[in-house]
């Protein structure tokens, strides 16, 4: 175990990629997780290079390098690892070292495009904290059109059933008589957030494609298909470089 400096211990479990900070958490209050062979269950407690950091009776080893894949997601996937009802899911896609992953920034089932994958739960939650402002860019096929007003209302912001959205740039990209391609740029992921506001304009979504996420871009990976990224090529992702 090689910490330099004092650090949380959920942190360090999930720079280790066992976990999402969240989810180390869990482990930690589930009573998996042992400092020095005592048994932790206060997530907030710290831990240095002298200390001895077990899951499952395991040593956990932080110097695994940070692993990253990019997946053009079909429609009809979930976005999990397991379905009780045995839908497809996106790990249905993937084999071998990809499969225990973690997913950043999930796709609905009917949603398709770009997913990113690590095993760096630091990564994760630095990617999808709203505060970082990574954009999400979708282009949306719609039946109908938006309106001027209904442009302006979304790059404003909108309210749904108590819930504030953000607001969104938004441009048409395509329109013939019966429908739209619409271009939408998010910095956060309620969830259905972007079919949400459009019913309210009484607009069915068709298509939602996810087109970039961050530094990330879809470019031309086919559908269905992944394909390993070098981290050291984001200059935003500088601090995660190994």
């Amino acid at each position: 175990m090689s910490i330099k400096s004092e650090i949380r211990i959920s942190r360090y479990l999930a720079k280790a990629g066992l976990a999402s900070r969240r989810e180390a958490e869990k482990l930690i209050l589930d009573g998996r997780v042992t400092l020095n062979g005592e048994t932790v269950i206060e997530p907030w407690r710290n831990c240095t290079e002298k200390d001895v950091l077990k899951f499952d009776g395991i040593i956990v080893n932080q110097s695994i390098s940070t692993n990253l894949y990019q997946l053009h997601k079909p429609r009809g996937y979930l976005s999990t690892s397991k379905d009780a009802m045995g839908r497809k899911t996106i790990f249905d896609l993937i084999e071998g070292e990809l499969s225990h992953l973690m997913i950043i920034g999930r796709l609905d089932y009917n949603s398709e495009g770009l997913m990113i994958l690590t095993n760096n739960g630091e990564l994760k939650r630095y990617l999808e904290l709203p505060k970082n402002k990574f954009e999400r860019v979708y282009k949306v096929k719609i039946r109908g059109h938006l309106t001027s007003s209904n442009l302006s209302n979304i790059e404003r912001g909108v309210s749904l059933d108590g819930l504030n959205y953000k607001p969104i740039a938004a441009k048409v990209l395509e329109r013939n008589r019966s429908y739209s391609w619409v271009e939408m740029v998010l910095t956060e992921g309620k969830n259905r957030e972007i079919r949400k506001i459009l019913a309210s304009f009484n607009l069915n979504v068709e298509r939602l494609i996810r087109i970039r996420f961050g530094p990330f871009k879809l470019d031309n990976l086919k559908t269905g298909k992944s394909k390993k990224l070098r981290i050291e090529d984001y200059s935003a992702l500088r601090n995660y470089w190994t």
